[in-house]
């Protein structure tokens, strides 16, 4: 045989050969890993509490701060700005709206009305007595648990579509929740609304009553005309900042968001093949070196 025609093996095809041997050699090492850590996950998929997820779908309403056609009263700009009325560029309600839904002062205020602690921290909670155990939660935690762990809110700037989520163990309560909070706040921007105009108009009807150039007068007078007309917009219109394009629903029993069942048996499975292999490798190689020092 010449010598050119002669190989050598492959340093790594050795140490894979021996590597998949090392392996080989205590496959029920591995097999039994798999199977342990697949049961455990498996069992604990199936023994978590599932959480469903209620989801409204909103689109903000055709409502402005101010007033159309106002931009012209410039002039009466010192006057506008003191009744709290914006005669410049039509402003947007829905980023205070946005802002008052994630509000501290909202969230608590819905939470106290729907009698939502006991429910929150229901581990905490003795049913039988109506008491606590130890020491009751604070507002403050139940707002950051509600706003962290349950509620959630996403706007697209492209379309102005709203989403508000809510993950709770209870499908019904979370749509029940998720709707009552879109009334809420519906509700809550229509008071101040009409809270701001009464204002706004009183102020003006004392600037009327001050002022005896025509076309202040007159200028006022279109300041409180669409004054009035804000005040009946907030008055009759139910839906006044959002309006609700798919109300939320109560999802099906065997659709909750969480556990993922068959991720968490894949990913036990996945991490019992790992978990073996690593510990076959640990005690093959301190063997191997056992050896050696013999």
């Amino acid at each position: 045989m010449n010598a050119s025609s002669m190989t050598i093996p492959d340093a790594d095809t050795i140490d894979s050969r021996e590597l998949f041997s090392r392996l080989l050699a205590r496959k029920w090492w591995i097999v039994s890993s798999v199977l342990v850590f697949t049961a455990a996950l498996t069992a604990a998929a199936f023994l978590m509490t599932p959480i469903y997820r209620a989801t409204t779908v909103l689109v903000p309403a055709n409502t402005t701060q101010g007033s159309s056609g106002l931009g012209a009263l410039g002039q009466l700009g010192g006057i506008a700005s003191l009744a709290g009325i914006n005669v410049g560029p039509k402003g947007s309600m829905t980023d205070e709206a946005l802002a008052v839904l994630k509000s501290r002062g909202f969230t608590e205020q819905f939470i106290v009305d729907e009698r939502l602690m006991p429910k929150l921290f229901s581990r905490r909670w003795n049913a039988v007595t109506g008491t606590w155990k130890g020491r009751p939660p604070t507002p403050a935690k139940a707002y950051r648990y509600f706003n962290e762990k349950i509620r959630s809110i996403d706007q697209d700037k492209k379309t102005g579509l709203v989403t508000l989520q809510i993950d709770w163990k209870d499908r019904n309560e979370a749509a029940l929740w998720a709707n009552e909070l879109v009334d809420r706040l519906n509700q809550v921007m229509r008071q101040r609304a009409i809270a701001e105009s009464d204002a706004s108009l009183g102020f003006l009807t004392s600037e009327l009553q001050s002022s005896n150039e025509v076309v202040t007068r007159e200028a006022i007078g279109h300041l409180m005309e669409s004054q009035i007309k804000q005040r009946m917009m907030a008055d009759v219109t139910k839906e006044y900042v959002f309006r609700i394009v798919d109300r939320a629903m109560a999802p099906d029993a065997d659709d909750p968001v969480k556990p993922q069942k068959v991720a968490m048996i894949a990913a036990g499975a996945f991490l019992g093949l790992l978990v073996g292999c690593v510990l076959v490798m640990l005690v093959s190689g301190s063997s191997q070196r056992t050896r050696s020092d013999a």
